[in-house]
């Protein structure tokens, strides 16, 4: 790759994920950067209620930041509130789920970045 990409968030498609409750849309794709680590960059979407089901990410670690909502963040044995402006990072291979609550819907951006 040898030029930038400009890309517009409002053109790029949302798409279902982690079990169907949530969406999101694939902001940065591996065929887009020159690092051989980065997965993908994503903004998911969760509405109240809406559950980004139990899911891993195999030998990729994952960081989500909070943009908008609250609820409750699950992984493996440990449960946490989530809020705006929080940073959650998991680390690869751990099982973990999102679920919605409070009184608006859940935006996030997530990066999941390969370990090996």
């Amino acid at each position: 790759m040898n030029k930038f990409i400009k890309l517009n968030i409002n053109e790029i498609p949302i798409e279902e994920a982690h079990g169907g409750s949530g969406a999101r849309q694939v902001l940065v794709k591996p065929e887009h950067v020159t690092s051989q680590y980065l997965e993908a960059i994503t903004k998911g979407f969760l509405k109240v209620g809406g559950v980004f089901d139990w899911h891993f990410h195999q030998d990729k670690d994952e960081i989500f930041i909070v943009i908008k909502g609250s609820g409750k963040y699950y992984c493996e044995d440990d449960v946490t509130d989530y809020q705006e402006g929080n940073v959650m990072i998991t680390p690869a291979n751990l099982k973990h789920k999102i679920e919605a609550l409070g009184n608006e819907d859940s935006e996030f951006y997530f990066i999941r970045v390969k370990v090996k």
